[in-house]
């Protein structure tokens, strides 16, 4: 996969993603074959991106938010469905470096494995049970005619206080998944 980083001030198009309220956004976007992840987030949140945890052949962005009482990273990712096993080896990698610096950590996107049916042998029980990750998302996020999986988790540690989370319904017209959210305290 070939990525390029784009940042506020150098991209036109991130006008014409822009919410209000939401000034700061940070992209990952692939430079060929479309695709890249893009984080939202609100003015009245302090942030900074963490490059240093980014693993460069994977789609993810890492932020840490810092708030008075803690400061949580977080990470928004996507694997493609036909990404081998190096996918999970190149997250792993980039969690652990995040786990040295904060016990709260929250993983957000599309990881193209249905976790209402992981097989015991899947690379991410490893992850999960390594990191001491779980999932706050318990129905399925895409539902099609034929399927309905739950392929968007919102993975945290336990250290990360979860207020509410689930799932929103789309339009169909601007996606074929459900929206997640978290709250946490």
């Amino acid at each position: 996969m070939c990525f390029t980083e784009t940042h506020l001030d150098d991209n036109i198009l991130n006008y014409d993603l822009s919410f209000d309220g939401f000034d700061t956004i940070f992209r990952k976007d692939r430079n060929c074959f479309g695709g890249g992840v893009l984080v939202y987030v609100s003015n009245s949140l302090s942030v900074s991106r963490r490059a240093d945890l980014e693993q460069q052949n994977i789609e993810c962005i890492w932020i840490e938010i810092r708030d008075p009482t803690c400061n949580i990273l977080l990470c928004c990712t996507y694997r493609p469905p036909n990404s081998d096993n190096l996918f999970w080896k190149y997250l792993s990698w980039s969690i652990d470096k995040a786990s040295d610096k904060s016990n709260k950590i929250i993983i957000i996107g599309d990881l193209n494995v249905d976790f209402l049916n992981i097989p015991r042998s899947h690379p991410v029980n490893d992850i999960l049970t390594g990191q001491l990750l779980e999932n706050t998302i318990y129905e399925p996020t895409r539902v099609t005619q034929n399927t309905s999986t739950l392929i968007d988790p919102i993975l945290v540690t336990n250290e990360v206080s979860v207020f509410d989370s689930g799932t929103l319904v789309v339009d169909q017209n601007i996606s074929d998944h459900k929206c997640t959210y978290i709250s946490i305290k």
